[in-house]
């Protein structure tokens, strides 16, 4: 019996692919993928982020701090930015903190942070958007919720915290009609989200508490991007 190779290659290929899940032998990339902790967030599809999709004026506002925190790493050895009313207590923290359980971190730098009250950009440096860095705002102890973010961030690269365990989150609050900022963290129990808004200053929530309230839009750390894709109507949102 004659059997069409057009036909039969197909079947080779799935079965090859077939043999390799069996055997472990994909890629280590492709099985990355599949686990990506950060890969549905809210209830959200993440996609990597082509250069046309992400917004330019985040990227120049990122690039800005991380350059800052390069050349005047401010929570680094003596945190000689530090405000007194702020410099013991993070040197308790700095000093605890190899001894203390993931969770226990998270918390606390969570309620570091959180202390400060919430203030606008335009309240703290007269302009609509601004990306504060850690020196601006430990200049002003205040800050809204991208301050808050950035400032987590930092400090948890600063103890220890590798980046690809970190996200900041950029999302749409469809309640109230605004744009947010908040840190997401890969731990051992899920992945959790530091936010300035959570009451007391120092709980954090796994990120399927937050699935009813936001609508992801974009994410980054200092190595990548990603993008939800979103309705250009919410990125137009303040």
């Amino acid at each position: 019996m004659h059997i069409d190779n057009a036909l039969m290659r197909p079947r080779l290929v799935c079965l090859c692919l077939a043999c390799l899940l069996l055997t472990g032998l994909l890629p280590q990339t492709m099985a990355a993928r599949q686990h990506d902790p950060f890969e549905r967030l809210f209830g959200r599809q993440a996609f990597p982020a082509a250069v046309k999709e992400f917004p330019p004026y985040i990227e120049q506002h990122w690039t800005r701090v991380l350059q800052a925190e390069d050349t005047n790493p401010c929570l680094q050895v003596n945190a000689s930015c530090l405000p007194p009313a702020d410099a013991p207590q993070w040197l308790y923290l700095v000093s605890k903190a190899p001894a203390m359980d993931e969770m226990t971190l998270l918390r606390t730098v969570n309620a570091f942070f959180n202390k400060f009250p919430s203030a606008s950009d335009m309240q703290n440096y007269g302009v609509e958007d601004r990306w504060p860095t850690l020196e601006d705002i430990f200049n002003r102890r205040s800050g809204d919720c991208k301050a808050y973010t950035l400032s987590k961030y930092f400090a948890l690269r600063v103890l220890g915290v590798p980046d690809d365990k970190l996200r900041i989150v950029l999302a749409h609050l469809p309640k109230r009609k605004r744009n947010h900022a908040m840190l997401a963290v890969n731990t051992d129990k899920g992945v959790f989200i530091l936010d300035n808004n959570t009451r007391p200053l120092d709980l954090i929530l796994p990120q399927e508490k937050f699935s009813s309230q936001c609508i992801p839009l974009f994410m980054l750390n200092e190595k990548d991007r990603w993008t939800f894709r979103p309705d250009p109507v919410l990125l137009r949102a303040k």
